[in-house]
């Protein structure tokens, strides 16, 4: 009986405890209200001198509170009660409440590190998900003060704020992102939130209704799961759409997103009705690798567009003024910058009409693409007239030569979930042969029921699947390394993280080094990595580094600040429409060209940009920059793009023209 009457008590004191601190003080008000009474009743009884109850019971309660009233009582009965309740005071007015208030705080101080309080912006960035692109997302954001401030701007905001929503924000969280960011870091302007972008509740912690542009990028993915990825991005959109749906503004969010697979955009946009921009990562990077191996090199020439750290970037600017001007009327009307092309609404999106025709006229809503140092830097004159010596439309356009047939070999070492991705690539250029060995632990059974699966076409291609480990000393026989034209080497997604990934594709670089050291001729090699702290191993000019964490969020943060710009990367980078090329100046017949331009000289011997931009124009293509020869074991591999402030080019034989073309150019 005793026991269970014991239980009980505690059972309760228990869930008083359990209740909070509110709950705790007042148990602790209690306790010392009962020890008042109980010591004042008593020694009321006990020691003379107290005129009521009332007066005893206050006595007491002074005592309980207050240690320094014990020397001023007489007597031994007064003394012994007073000793008792001021050491009962220490326990519990003193101990108790003092702990109780510093758990309060402590507590207070948790929950407020959790980021758990709705915040209230309007116009900020918010960011959902915490995986390997946020904090390139973020330091591309703060990086870019000028597209910023014009965003802000469009969207009635004074500051910039980005609103991080991640399930483990805390400050261990915090302090990451300020070792990443670095100098970028600027803690009033990151919001650490946490939550589940999943959830409702957890999602208006950002105030997303009110946000200017979210940005959703896919969560990390390995073997199998790519799908997954697509599904909560999914789950996500619908939950943004029923937030705005209950709570309308007028103008909402846009919406970056990536996707793993394309053939889920329709579902995106129709779960979500306002505007919103799909970036497809694992067909981007696809295009990437593809075109760099057909290409080598061509990673500086995207590393520049996608950076604003230095160099010229891609700028878009609406000039309605243009109404009504012709594309060759521009083609040599910005003195600081080079005109790419269009962006043109159409169907409540966006076109790229990059390299178009020089007949083509520009309409009221058309966008102008410009190469350029800056923004203020693309802004055309104000008087536009034809510049002397242009050719005219199609009066000097070098006839287009039939493409030459290109037998090409590829070695794939390792695998993942994006290699059905890259061959669906290469098989999108038919005028190419092309032979693709890929090399992997994996069973070959395995890979090739991937590819199906996945029911992309590689007609055209010859596929052979081979199992051996890539970084072993020895290779087999039937792999000649000094026979293939191309060797890429893929991040693995067996392994448990970023760094051991890199770790292996690293080691497997340096035995490719080392078996191909006694070779005359070597293949070009592209290596992709997970971390971009790891670039700085690879010796420069030994091999072409690409990393697809940063490509992606470079791309994801650029079209949030700037929306036409997806449509302008989607051409850049497709199989399709526009291409970036490299040509030897030893191959181009750059005096040929300019000796068809009517009244064209020659200044001073070298050549002057607008040179080869009238050389390019000759043959139907886009001088955008120059590679230089003795420069390519630079970091930047000798690309210069947009080299307005050289007036003298000396150029030589092996420099090469880096060039925009468009294969639709007649048609548009």
């Amino acid at each position: 009986m005793f026991q269970q009457t014991r239980n009980r008590l505690v059972f309760q004191l228990e869930r008083i405890i359990m209740r909070g601190p509110l709950a705790r003080f007042g148990l602790m008000l209690v306790l010392v209200v009962l020890v008042s009474l109980v010591a004042g009743i008593l020694v009321r009884q006990v020691a003379p001198g107290f005129d009521t109850t009332p007066d005893a019971v206050w006595w007491a309660f002074l005592r309980l509170t207050d240690p320094g009233y014990l020397g001023d009582d007489q007597g031994l009965a007064k003394a012994v009660v007073s000793t008792t309740i001021t050491v009962l005071g220490s326990i519990l007015f003193m101990g108790a409440l003092i702990a109780i208030l510093v758990q309060w705080f402590g507590e207070i101080m948790d929950r407020l590190e959790l980021g758990l309080t709705p915040i209230s912006r309007n116009g900020h960035f918010v960011l959902l998900g915490w995986n390997s692109r946020t904090a390139t997302i973020l330091e591309e954001i703060l990086v870019s003060q000028g597209r910023v401030e014009r965003f802000l701007r469009r969207r009635g905001a004074r500051r910039l704020y980005v609103a991080l929503l991640a399930e483990s924000a805390n400050a261990a969280l915090m302090r990451q992102l300020k070792l990443q960011l670095g100098k970028h870091w600027n803690a009033r302007q990151i919001i650490l939130r946490r939550g589940s972008s999943l959830i409702r509740d957890e999602l208006e912690r950002v105030d997303i209704v009110h946000a200017g542009a979210v940005l959703i990028p896919a969560a990390d993915t390995g073997m199998g799961n790519a799908l997954d990825a697509d599904t909560r991005t999914i789950k996500t959109l619908i939950t943004i759409g029923g937030l705005l749906a209950e709570k309308p503004v007028d103008e909402p969010p846009l919406v970056v997103i990536e996707i793993q697979d394309i053939r889920h955009a329709d579902t995106l946009r129709a779960v979500y009705k306002g505007p919103m921009e799909i970036v497809a990562g694992d067909e981007i990077l696809a295009r990437l690798m593809v075109q760099n191996i057909r290409h080598p090199g061509l990673s500086n020439v995207y590393d520049e567009f996608l950076s604003d750290e230095g160099g010229s970037q891609i700028y878009v600017r609406h000039e309605p003024q243009l109404a009504g001007t012709l594309v060759r009327q521009l083609t040599y009307a910005f003195p600081a910058g080079v005109f790419l092309g269009l962006v043109r609404p159409r169907q409540g999106s966006f076109t790229a009409l990059l390299s178009p025709s020089p007949e083509l006229r520009l309409e009221p809503d058309d966008r102008i693409v410009v190469l350029a140092p800056s923004f203020k830097a693309a802004v055309p004159p104000e008087a536009i007239d034809r510049t002397p010596g242009l050719p005219e439309a199609g009066g000097h356009t070098a006839p287009a030569a039939p493409p030459p047939s290109v037998c090409r070999r590829v070695l794939l070492l390792g695998w993942n979930h994006r290699v059905p991705a890259l061959l669906e690539e290469f098989a999108s250029y038919p005028e190419e042969t092309i032979t693709i060995d890929i090399v992997s632990q994996v069973p070959a059974a395995r890979r090739e029921k991937r590819i199906l699966s996945e029911g992309i076409s590689t007609a055209g291609l010859e596929i052979r699947h081979l199992e051996f480990d890539y970084i072993a000393p020895v290779y087999p026989e039937e792999i000649d390394l000094t026979g293939y034209d191309n060797l890429l080497l893929l991040a693995s997604e067996r392994l448990g993280n970023g760094a051991e990934s890199d770790a292996r594709t690293i080691m497997g670089y340096i035995v490719l080094r080392e078996l191909l050291s006694a070779a005359e001729k070597t293949p070009s090699v592209l290596v992709e990595l997970s971390d971009p702290d790891n670039v700085p191993l690879f010796p420069e000019g030994s091999a072409e580094v690409i990393v697809p964490p940063v490509i992606v969020s470079h791309m994801m943060a650029r079209v949030a600040l700037r929306q036409e710009l997806r449509v302008v990367f989607d051409e850049l980078f497709s199989s399709g429409g526009s291409e970036i090329d490299f040509q030897r100046i030893g191959d181009y017949g750059l005096a040929d060209l300019l000796l068809r331009i009517p009244d064209y000289e020659l200044e001073g011997g070298d050549y002057r940009f607008a040179d080869l931009q009238r050389a390019a124009e000759a043959r139907g293509e886009s001088a955008i920059g120059i590679r230089w020869s003795e420069r390519k074991n630079r970091p930047d591999g000798g690309v210069e793009l947009n080299p307005r402030g050289m007036d003298g080019l000396a150029l030589r034989e092996d420099d090469e023209l880096i060039l925009l073309a468009n294969n639709d150019r007649d048609n548009r």
